[in-house]
């Protein structure tokens, strides 16, 4: 029996190890989950252009040798559809022409095409700083006003699809998820991109709480944003808040609806109207608290199963031990087993 326990856990522990390094490295690097805003498959060759691809064959998606600031000659598509050369174009102005390679004829005048520049409009969290990633390196921090606006500027960048990502930190010491931005940098000219809006953070006044009473759940946005707030008991329950001239939310959540001796999630995501669009942002990340007495040795919230105020490698070997079997204390979620969602959890509250 004890032969079969031990191949049983060493077994789980090397099918999860790279996982859980996995997990470790990138909370520890980022402090949050990275939640990317293009995920598309696409084919070159196929004369379409799709996911991230810039132009297929002969298909430029709409784009000209006049999309770069030439009047004549034709694209060429490179880089397995994901880069567009303007090689074969070029500018011919009145009384002459200039032919591809910049040769040129006397009789009229040529403004050579701009540099390739980029600027990023954003919003987070007012007065804070918006650290940005790119492969998960910074490489700027800006700073936000008191509207949470902030952008940023570069002409260190590549022509072709750009991912960058940015998370901030709100006034209550709360950190946003890594939300992430991918788009298309054309050459040659400046390409402006708006829309890196960080959703709201959120926060527990505390993880456990008796069925009927209240619990403060918080978290910062844009001023006077709307904010949606979605708590799963297993139904979702949604409300939707306002912000105040600081970005700053709470809600007194009565927990009197949610289900006893069971955990619950919450998850938030603001609404607003900007330069005339109403935008929705993607959701914050969730917390997770447990409604009901929490009897000691049975109930072990936030995934800390030995309760020494750590989520590592012990409370991982206590979850292995109990795979698979209905233990109160592993069954983080509830469900009466001690399985993937389980782990998810655990790897959500891990500090190492």
């Amino acid at each position: 029996m004890k032969f079969l326990w031990q191949k049983k856990f060493f077994l789980i522990i090397g099918l999860f190890l790279g996982i859980v390094l996995f997990f470790v490295f990138s909370q520890e690097s980022f402090g949050q989950k990275e939640i990317p805003t293009v995920v598309a498959l696409s084919v070159c060759g196929d004369g379409e252009v799709t996911g991230y691809e810039v132009c297929d064959g002969t298909n430029f998606a709409g784009k000209t040798c006049g999309t770069y600031g030439y009047n004549r000659g034709t694209l060429l598509c490179l880089n397995d559809c994901m880069s567009v050369s303007t090689e074969n174009c070029w500018f011919e102005p009145t009384g002459g022409g200039y032919g591809p390679g910049g040769g040129g004829v006397p009789g009229g005048s040529y403004t050579p095409p701009g540099q390739t520049k980029l600027i990023i409009y954003g919003k987070a969290y007012p007065d804070t700083e918006v650290n940005i990633l790119k492969d998960g390196k910074t490489i700027a921090k800006v700073n936000t006003d008191s509207q949470a606006n902030f952008s940023y500027q570069t002409t260190d960048i590549s022509p072709g699809v750009q991912s960058l990502s940015f998370w901030a930190q709100d006034k209550f010491g709360l950190k946003s998820i890594l939300f992430t931005l991918t788009f298309e940098v054309l050459p040659n000219v400046v390409t402006t991109v708006r829309g890196a809006y960080l959703p709201p953070t959120i926060g527990l006044e505390k993880n456990v709480v008796r069925k009927g009473e209240t619990l403060n759940i918080f978290g910062q946005t844009i001023p006077e944003a709307n904010v949606l707030l979605f708590v799963a008991s297993p139904e979702e329950i949604k409300k939707e808040l306002k912000a105040n001239e600081k970005g700053e939310w709470k809600d007194p959540f009565d927990t009197t609806p949610l289900e006893d001796e069971s955990v619950h999630t919450a998850k938030s995501q603001f609404k607003g109207v900007f330069e005339g669009a109403t935008v929705v942002s993607s959701y914050s990340k969730f917390v997770t608290f447990y409604v009901g007495r929490g009897k000691p040795g049975e109930i072990c919230p936030g995934a800390d199963l030995n309760q020494d105020g750590k989520v590592n490698l012990t409370d991982f070997s206590i979850l292995m031990y109990y795979w698979g079997t209905d233990n109160k204390c592993a069954d983080q979620n509830k469900n009466g087993k001690v399985d993937f969602p389980d782990f998810s959890i655990m790897m959500y509250y891990w500090t190492g």
